[in-house]
């Protein structure tokens, strides 16, 4: 499958998450803080990288600037309890893959992890629709894409 790293403090979500991955069959690496994630991917070859907003030492936006400057093609998707549409949008002009609200299902995560693994004539618009819609909402579109057989 693909190798994920996991930047969350808190160590029951952060177990979840990694139990959870791994029995996917991704090879799944944690970690606690901001600065322990950057140097995970400068030192390592992830696909994906899930990253709280609120870790201690370098928030999951300093990550996801770090990662998105150095390692381009690593998706990374954010997760946070405080979520703001501002912060949304921040994120995902910064380049998030995508952007979720504790508390999730462990559902949503794995999809997320899925669709960021999709080959890239899959990965479309934000949220995997067809691409030219708002941030802020799907066109709608991607279903009637999906079932004309368009990607």
């Amino acid at each position: 499958m693909a190798k994920v790293l996991i930047a969350e403090d808190d160590h029951l979500m952060r177990w979840s998450l990694e139990t959870s991955l791994g029995r996917d069959g991704h090879a799944v690496r944690s970690v606690e803080t901001g600065e322990e994630a950057i140097d995970a991917v400068m030192n390592g070859d992830f696909q994906v990288v899930i990253t709280d907003y609120g870790l201690p030492s370098t928030d999951g936006l300093h990550v996801l600037w770090c990662i998105k400057a150095r390692v381009p093609q690593t998706h990374v998707i954010v997760i946070t309890g405080e979520p703001t549409p501002e912060l949304e949008k921040l994120a995902r002009d910064m380049g998030a893959f995508d952007f979720l609200e504790k508390p999730f299902s462990l559902t949503a995560i794995k999809t997320a992890v899925t669709r960021a693994l999709a080959t890239p004539e899959r990965r479309k618009g934000p949220r995997g629709c067809c691409g030219d819609c708002a941030w802020q909402k799907p066109c709608g579109r991607w279903t009637a894409h999906q079932a004309a057989g368009v990607s």
